[in-house]
Parts: structure tokens; C-alpha cells; sequence
């Protein structure tokens, strides 16, 4: 379902602006529930899906992989 949608926007879409709406309809199917395992499935059926789901997929790794731990783990000072 979400290739034919996707299909049915690109024909719309002016090659030049094609990566930025592939973005877009990635970050919106993400937003409404979408899985990531159903959005590799994508991967393979169009080049710009494919660059926008391994890039906003490749950000979600980058986020779940920094500690937000260390943070403010530093001992407060006045000394400003």
C-alpha cells in the first residue's frame, strides 16, 4: 500500500524535488504508525524512497546509540 502511494505522489512531484518529498512521506508514514520493518520492506521498489528510509532510519540508529546519560553528569560551579 505505502509503494502505491508513494507512487501515485512521485508522478506529481518534479524530479528536483523528488528526495525532499521522499523524506517527508517517510517522516509522515513514520508519524502514523508505520514500522520500521515495514519501511525496509521498501527498500529495493524506487531510489528515492530508498535514500529517504535508510537516512531517517540511520538517524534513529544515531539517536537510540547517544547516552543522554553523561549529560549533565558534571559538578555545578559558581564560577562564572
Amino acid at each position: 500500500m505505502l509503494i502505491d502511494m508513494w507512487g501515485l505522489m512521485k508522478a506529481y512531484v518534479s524530479v528536483k524535488e523528488r528526495d525532499i518529498v521522499a523524506s517527508k512521506f517517510v517522516d509522515i508514514a513514520l508519524d502514523n504508525g508505520v514500522s520500521d520493518s515495514e519501511l525496509k520492506e521498501l527498500i529495493g521498489m524506487d531510489d528515492e524512497l530508498d535514500e529517504a528510509v535508510r537516512e531517517i532510519l540511520a538517524e534513529d540508529e544515531d539517536e537510540a546509540d547517544y547516552d543522554y546519560s553523561d549529560d549533565y553528569a558534571g559538578e555545578i560551579s559558581d564560577d562564572y
